[in-house]
């Protein structure tokens, strides 16, 4: 009897769905990102949403999912959630927080 073996790896995975042009989920200390994979290496992958690109390292990634459908949620929601409450300082172009003391 032959058998034939296939191992995926969350680099195949990767590769996969950039090749496809799918959107993918990667699981980062405990957080879901999202975003479609603009490249992936032996290291790490970039992440691109419409705002943001996100550079993760392969070896803190523990899953991968790739959803059939994506529900039109914002991407990266921690980020975009902390990122609509900064404010933009007039004297110098930085990002602060409302409220905040500048130095």
């Amino acid at each position: 009897m032959h058998s034939t073996s296939t191992i995926f790896t969350v680099g195949t995975a990767l590769r996969r769905a950039e090749t496809n042009n799918l959107p993918v989920e990667v699981l980062v200390q405990g957080h879901w990102l999202r975003g479609t994979v603009a490249g992936v290496d032996g290291q790490g992958v970039i992440l691109s949403t419409h705002a943001e690109h996100s550079v993760v390292r392969l070896e803190s990634i523990s899953a991968v999912r790739i959803p059939e459908t994506m529900a039109d949620v914002p991407v990266a929601e921690t980020f975009d959630q902390h990122r609509q409450q900064l404010a933009i300082r007039e004297e110098d172009g930085a990002f602060a927080m409302p409220g905040a003391v500048s130095a």
